[in-house]
């Protein structure tokens, strides 16, 4: 009897188990990823950075909110260069000067806000924990792939 009891009970367990969504309760996984890689670089930027915890307190904010605007100044190319016409062609390398001179605008002025948190020598550093950050996830990125490819 006590037998058929844990049976009764091991297989009402799986039921609900497997009636139930893995992913519930989740964030999609492209989110997941995006959060993975942000994490990834919070201790990429912190490490060359050397941010104490008083300027990665400061810091993280207002670089989020940078990177975000930086983002949204991206370019949106939705058609392909044989598809363009010369005039429409025209008007996207007009605006690619016009978004690009936007970024440097942007990024001269958060520059002088980031100054106000971290020492120059510090600031100076940013270009280069970025620069470093990209070279490391695009490095993971090949090794995954490649991974894949040889299974």
């Amino acid at each position: 009897m006590k037998y058929v009891l844990i049976m009764i009970s091991m297989l009402f367990t799986t039921g609900i188990a497997i009636s139930q969504d893995p992913m519930d309760g989740m964030p999609p996984p492209n989110k997941r990823i995006a959060a993975k890689i942000e994490a990834q670089k919070a201790a990429v930027f912190t490490r060359v950075l050397e941010l104490t915890p008083e300027e990665a307190q400061k810091f993280w904010p207002l670089y989020n909110e940078y990177s975000a605007k930086e983002r949204a100044l991206r370019p949106d190319f939705k058609k392909r260069p044989k598809d363009l016409s010369e005039e429409e062609a025209n008007e996207m390398i007009n605006s690619f000067f016009d978004n690009e001179q936007k970024r440097l605008n942007l990024t001269k002025n958060y520059y002088e806000k980031f100054k106000m948190i971290l020492p120059a020598k510090k600031l100076v550093k940013l270009h280069f924990a970025e620069r470093r950050f990209k070279e490391e996830l695009l490095k993971r990125m090949k090794e995954r792939r490649d991974k894949r490819r040889r299974r």
